[in-house]
């Protein structure tokens, strides 16, 4: 008699391949996209571009502006990002329901957020890779990357949330300039199709006076920002 063992895994890291060199006797490795040129969904559109770190709340604030009828998911690196970008545009009212979602929020108030979030047409959630992985949101129209993954699993992960099963879907990276060449070459190394876009200077709103404007009257808010920014340029 005998025995087969199989390991699933939904991506195929370091630890994963150690785990079956020591598990398993001369495994044999079957991936789903072991025969396609790209890792990441045909039906998916992706896209990046380079702004400097002054400007991506500017660009952000834009885009979602101009995607009202969207479902946005937002990804940022740290939990005071995200409140803080939350925050400000709850003040800044783009005109969208906006909701967050990260790691010091408790589990039962994380699962209403993904239930509210998950119910609407069009809205946009502000997280940080807390969303990345295991949670299936229906119907999601655009990934954004404000800040840019460590690595190419981590980018697979994110844009992950949108162009599942046949459904079509839209990703966006955005880059600084000193990001743009080895994040790009990273993901070109990984199969993964990205081109440029330029930021259309007529849809572009500039909300960097008013987010002044709230940290000057809300001390908690200031206080998130110095979090959130001092991350953002170590």
């Amino acid at each position: 008699m005998h025995r087969q063992t199989l390991l699933f895994s939904a991506t195929q890291t370091k630890s994963v391949k150690d785990l079956a060199r020591l598990s398993l006797k001369n495994p044999v490795y079957v991936a789903v996209h072991s025969e396609d040129n790209e890792v990441t969904p045909k039906q998916l559109v992706q896209n990046y571009i380079v702004c400097k770190l002054s400007d991506k709340l500017d660009v952000l604030y834009s885009f979602l502006k101009t995607h009202l009828k969207s479902k946005v998911i937002v990804f940022f690196s740290t939990c005071s990002q995200v409140r803080y970008v939350h925050e400000c545009f709850c003040s800044l009212q783009p005109g969208m329901p906006l909701s967050a979602l990260h790691g010091k929020i408790k589990q039962d108030r994380r699962t209403m957020i993904f239930l509210d979030y998950s119910k609407r047409k069009a809205a946009c959630l502000f997280s940080t890779d807390v969303a990345a992985r295991g949670l299936d949101f229906p119907n999601i129209d655009w990934v954004i990357q404000v800040d840019a993954p460590e690595d190419c699993a981590m980018y697979i992960h994110r844009v992950g949330r949108t162009a599942r099963y046949n459904a079509d879907g839209k990703a966006l990276l955005m880059l600084m300039p000193s990001e743009e060449v080895s994040i790009t070459k990273m993901l070109s190394e990984s199969q993964v199709p990205i081109k440029k876009l330029s930021v259309n200077p007529d849809k572009k709103f500039t909300v960097s006076i008013k987010a002044a404007a709230l940290l000057a009257s809300q001390t908690e808010l200031k206080t998130l920002a110095k979090k959130a920014f001092t991350l953002s340029l170590i």
